[in-house]
């Protein structure tokens, strides 16, 4: 097949990916609103105090950041399959369009639909039993905080499931929690390491300083007056941070996805 993009193809197979995993993606949008439907059910039947429209909110996002990480185990776990995957050879597709495809369906369609579907059932309640569900929580998405940020921190893990996904064959979903809390120990040991052996002397002196910081902005740290050079050393650390989850990683998950589909035997 040849390499090269073409859109036809590539929307031809959004509708066709899309429409096989329709099934799948009303049931995981279903349970999510049947379990907000439940929960107002129970404080009927329990006589429980309203639940807020802040509440709510918070409940939407979260079932929505669960889903993105279980679309891809959920949407493409026989991909890689021995046998089951051989059907992903044989779509009249190249590897890109195969790639973008399963990106719409698990970062886009999947996550869309539960937020629609949960917004809606709310909406439902809210406007049935005002006293338990009291306020729509448009109001209140106007109001959540960093919202951006949250989702593209969401979108990296995502992005993490879904390497995980095409990485791993049997107990794929598993085995990406084990590797995600292994790269975060190392990173851990590593920043460990900075500062109790490579910045050791800078760290011991601002310790012996015994002096409160109180900065609005990491930027006025190293503005303080015998904090220079420690004022630096953390600013580094929290920019190196920023580069290597926000940049490196999503580029290396996204690259090593592609590679593992590219590459794929059976």
């Amino acid at each position: 097949m040849n390499e090269i993009f073409n859109k036809n193809r590539f929307f031809k197979l959004v509708k066709k990916e899309f429409s096989e995993r329709t099934p799948v993606i009303i049931k995981i949008a279903a349970i999510f609103s049947l379990l907000l439907a439940g929960y107002w059910l129970s404080m009927l039947i329990f006589n429980g105090g309203p639940a807020s429209a802040s509440s709510r909110n918070s409940y939407l996002f979260l079932a929505t950041m669960i889903t993105m990480i279980i679309a891809p185990f959920n949407l493409y776990r026989n991909y890689n399959h021995p046998k089951k995957g051989i059907d992903y050879v044989i779509l009249p597709a190249s590897v890109t369009e195969k790639f973008f495809s399963m990106l719409t369906n698990t970062v886009i369609f999947l996550p869309l639909i539960t937020f629609g579907s949960i917004l809606i059932t709310d909406t439902i309640l809210a406007t049935i039993s005002p006293k338990m569900f009291p306020g729509y929580i448009f109001s209140a998405l106007v109001d959540y905080e960093k919202p951006f940020e949250n989702i593209f921190e969401a979108l990296i893990l995502q992005f993490g499931c879904i390497f995980g996904n095409f990485l791993f064959q049997k107990n794929k979903a598993l085995k990406t929690i084990l590797s995600g809390v292994g790269l975060y120990i190392a990173l851990a040991f590593i920043l460990v390491i900075m500062i109790t052996v490579v910045f050791k002397d800078d760290f011991q002196t601002m310790q012996n300083m015994k002096m409160t910081l109180k900065v609005e902005n990491l930027s006025d740290i190293d503005k303080i007056q015998g904090f220079e050079s420690i004022g630096t050393i953390l600013k580094g650390f929290y920019y190196s941070f920023m580069v290597i989850f926000y940049g490196i990683f999503p580029i290396a998950f996204l690259t090593g996805t592609f590679y593992k589909m590219k590459n794929q035997q059976y």
